[in-house]
C-alpha cells in the first residue's frame, strides 16, 4: 500500500461496545491511542462483560431513544464526503482480512465504526497496529482522495461524517454499504475492491437488526446500516453495523446498539 496514505490509514481498537452476547466496535486512527489505552480499554469491556446480564434490557425497562447526531459535511471540501471506506488487515504471508468502517461525526473528530471481529483475533486478542489500514473514500481499486499532508485537520474534516441515532424501529428502508467479495448485492463486481451498496427495509427483534434473504457477504462485516442516505452528500444516519450472514436463517445480522454503552465509550475518549 503507498507509503504516502500511511498516517490517516492505520487505525486501532479503542472501544468494545458489547451489546448482549455480541459486540460492536468504536475505531479510531492510531495517532490518539497509544498501546497502554489499548489495555485500559480492554479492561472496561471486561467490566461490561463481567456485568452483562445487569446490562441487559428488561421489558418494563424504559431507555431513552431521543438522541439525534446529525450528520457533518467535510470541511475541505463540503461538495465531496467520503466518510465509508475499506478496511484491512494484514494476516501475514500474502493474506488479507478485508471489513468496511465508517467515519462518525464526534467531537473528537477522529472516530470510526466497524465489526468487532474485524479487529480481534480468535484467541481475543488485538491485531498488530502495523497490520490495520482504513482508506476512507476507497473504489474501484483506488484509495480514497484524502491527502494527510494538509495540515492538522481531523479526520471528519477531510471525510465528512455519519450521523447516529438509537431509535430505528422494524421495517425501515435503509442502505447498506461495503466492499463484498462475495454475497447477494446486486450490480456489484464483488471483488473487495469496490463499494456496492445495497438498499431495502431492515427488520428488527429484541436484539438485532436483520435483513432478510440476503447475504450482504464477506468484506462487508462493519458495513453501516444508514437511515436517511442523502445521495447528493453522501451522508445519512447510521443506527448499526453489519456484523455477520446466519445460514440456518438466511439473515444478514447487525447487532442493536446499547445507548448507555455507546455514549459511555464516547465520553471516555474524548
Amino acid at each position: 500500500m503507498n507509503k504516502k496514505f500511511s498516517l490517516y490509514l492505520l487505525i486501532v481498537l479503542i472501544a468494545i461496545m458489547v451489546i448482549t452476547s455480541h459486540a460492536s466496535v468504536i475505531s479510531q486512527r492510531n495517532a490518539f491511542r497509544t498501546p497502554e489505552k489499548i489495555k485500559e480499554t480492554a479492561s472496561f469491556k471486561a467490566k461490561h462483560e463481567r456485568n452483562l446480564e445487569n446490562e441487559k434490557r428488561s421489558k418494563h425497562k424504559i431507555y431513552s431513544r431521543n438522541i439525534v447526531v446529525e450528520p457533518v459535511l467535510s470541511q475541505v471540501n463540503p461538495n465531496l464526503n467520503f466518510p465509508i471506506g475499506r478496511f484491512l488487515i494484514n494476516l501475514g504471508n500474502g493474506s488479507v482480512l478485508l471489513c468496511t468502517a465508517s467515519v462518525i461525526n464526534t467531537t473528537n473528530g477522529n472516530i470510526g465504526l466497524t465489526s468487532a471481529h474485524c479487529l480481534t483475533k480468535d484467541d481475543g486478542t488485538t491485531f498488530d497496529l502495523k497490520d490495520l489500514s482504513f482508506s476512507p473514500g476507497y473504489d474501484n481499486q483506488q484509495e480514497g482522495p484524502l491527502d494527510p499532508n494538509k495540515g492538522n485537520a481531523r479526520l471528519q474534516d477531510y471525510t465528512g461524517a455519519l450521523g447516529w441515532r438509537f431509535d430505528i424501529g422494524n421495517n425501515t428502508l435503509t442502505n447498506v454499504f461495503g466492499y463484498p467479495a462475495s454475497g447477494d448485492m446486486v450490480n456489484c463486481t464483488k471483488d473487495g475492491k469496490h463499494l456496492c451498496v445495497w438498499q431495502g427495509n431492515v427488520q428488527k427483534d429484541n436484539n438485532y437488526y436483520f435483513i432478510d434473504d440476503v447475504n450482504l457477504g464477506s468484506g462487508a462485516s462493519g458495513s453501516p446500516l444508514i437511515f436517511q442516505y442523502n445521495r447528493n452528500e453522501h451522508l445519512g444516519y447510521v443506527y448499526a453495523a453489519h456484523e455477520a450472514y446466519v445460514d440456518e436463517t438466511d439473515e444478514s445480522i447487525a447487532p442493536i446498539w446499547d445507548e448507555q454503552i455507546f455514549l459511555g465509550l464516547l465520553l471516555k475518549l474524548s
